[in-house]
């Protein structure tokens, strides 16, 4: 069947599109949830926090275990986790059943993440990785744009019972088309005859949810007032006791001497720095607009729409182009289009129109695009075949450890500048009504964030410059 690729790929896509979309999707239910429950907003946060930690601690593992059973299996299973978590979120009749929900939802997604570009990758030819990718890649800009639009209008009409309905039947197609469209996998590998590396995979999940738990709760006023820090403190032995192990095992989960490759390791560490910087721009821009400026929700919302429409075109037409004339030359023009945007956005102020800041939010989401399709494109290439599910593993874990690192950062930041400059503590919606002083000192910390997020722009970027010269001598 020659359009078999993409009706493979249509079955992977619409689960990843549910996942990317339920986030938005949920986040945006949060008040909703928080006053059906009678929760506060603190409480109801952990439906996003056990989330991610439930998604990162499983993506290596997930992935390993996929390149020794299959990722036809993995695949299924997620979905499976995914529509179980999702069923019982919709019948959840107290917030601990919902926050149960929850953890099974993202177990089914923590699947679907590690295998759902290894799935991809094996459907098309080396040729056309790159156009296969940025498909992937625009099915989650779509996702991101969509989740938040969709779930609000469901929210305000409907209630918040049937974000969780409306997220079930698209994935029950999904796992009806992933069961008889996806092929058994052709393990070509003696790695499911090797012993799984449980050790290494204890003290993964406990550094990641350690170092997680510790700077989300991390309060800036007084570091001491909560477990945040035991926490930071309890994930290092385990990050030592991870490395050890790992260096020791002849089956790691996470194999160091990977990262010896070298077109590897600069993607590697493209994709981390590059999701430092975009992941505290994912949360520095909606402050700025909604607290520092004052514009309604609804507004923002179709602001930040390009950005992610911008996205979600140039990682398609990036990916396409990527294979015909170099990944290197994408990956650079992506990651210079996001300087470029970043240092615009960090003179920011607060007679900036709005029209200009969408046209700048543009320009960011299409270097986004750029550089990422082919940045996970020279990631799969730059190992062997049998290794797909480990790369897909780790870009989603890269992701997601960057977005927690970044979005961490840039808050405690930001905290620091406001308590130390203005003493001011208060919510985002109290930031238009400061005097201009402290008005001064909130412009001066946002400046000084995107100067971070451009210096890990530079580290991305300057890698991938000496990279391509080394290929074309």
């Amino acid at each position: 069947m020659n359009n078999y690729k993409w009706f493979a790929f249509l079955a992977v896509a619409i689960a990843l599109f549910v996942n990317v979309s339920s986030m938005g999707a949920v986040l945006i239910s949060l008040k909703e949830i928080s006053i059906y429950f009678e929760t506060s907003i603190h409480q109801v946060s952990w439906l996003v926090i056990i989330h991610l930690l439930t998604v990162t601690a499983i993506l290596l593992p997930a992935g390993s275990i996929a390149d020794r059973f299959g990722h036809k299996k993995v695949h299924m299973f997620g979905l499976a986790f995914f529509i179980l978590g999702t069923t019982i979120g919709f019948f959840s009749p107290n917030f601990f059943i919902l926050i149960f929900s929850r953890v099974i939802m993202a177990i089914g997604s923590g699947m679907g993440q590690a295998v759902g570009g290894a799935i991809v990758t094996s459907l098309f030819p080396e040729n056309e990785r790159g156009k296969s990718l940025g498909l992937m890649s625009t099915t989650v800009g779509l996702g991101q744009t969509v989740g938040p639009v969709i779930g609000g209008v469901i929210v305000y009409n409907f209630g918040w019972q049937l974000v969780y309905l409306s997220l079930l039947f698209p994935m029950i197609l999904a796992f009806i088309l992933g069961y008889f469209l996806l092929r058994k996998d052709n393990l070509k590998t003696s790695l499911e005859k090797q012993k799984f590396d449980y050790k290494g995979t204890v003290y993964g999940v406990g550094f990641i949810i350690f170092i997680i738990l510790g700077m989300k709760n991390l309060t800036f006023e007084d570091i001491f007032s909560n477990f945040a820090l035991l926490f930071v403190l309890l994930s290092l032995p385990c990050a030592l006791l991870f490395i050890y192990t790992e260096i020791k095992s002849s089956n790691p989960i996470l194999n160091f001497k990977l990262f010896k490759i070298k077109d590897f390791s600069i993607a590697v560490n493209t994709r981390f720095f590059a999701f430092l910087a975009m992941s505290a721009n994912m949360i520095m821009m909606p402050i700025f607009l909604t607290g520092l400026l004052n514009i309604n929700e609804s507004r923002v919302g179709l602001m930040l729409i390009f950005q992610s429409l911008g996205m979600a075109f140039a990682a398609s037409l990036g990916g396409r182009l990527s294979d015909k004339f170099g990944r290197m030359k994408f990956i650079i023009f992506g990651l210079s289009l996001m300087i470029f945007s970043y240092i615009f956005i960090s003179q920011f102020n607060s007679s900036t129109s709005k029209s200009f800041i969408t046209l700048i939010l543009l320009i960011s989401g299409l270097g986004m695009g750029f550089w990422g399709s082919p940045n996970m494109a020279l990631t799969y290439s730059s190992l062997d075949k049998g290794l797909i599910g480990f790369v897909s593993s780790i870009i989603s874990f890269i992701r997601n450890m960057g977005n927690t690192f970044g979005q961490t950062l840039s808050t405690l930041i930001l905290t620091a500048f406001l308590m130390i400059g203005a003493n001011y503590n208060g919510d985002i919606a109290g930031l238009n009504s400061l005097d201009k002083d402290s008005m001064n000192v909130f412009l001066n910390a946002w400046k000084f964030i995107y100067f971070i997020s451009v210096v890990f722009l530079l580290i991305s970027l300057i890698p991938n410059i000496f990279l391509a010269r080394s290929k074309q001598i």
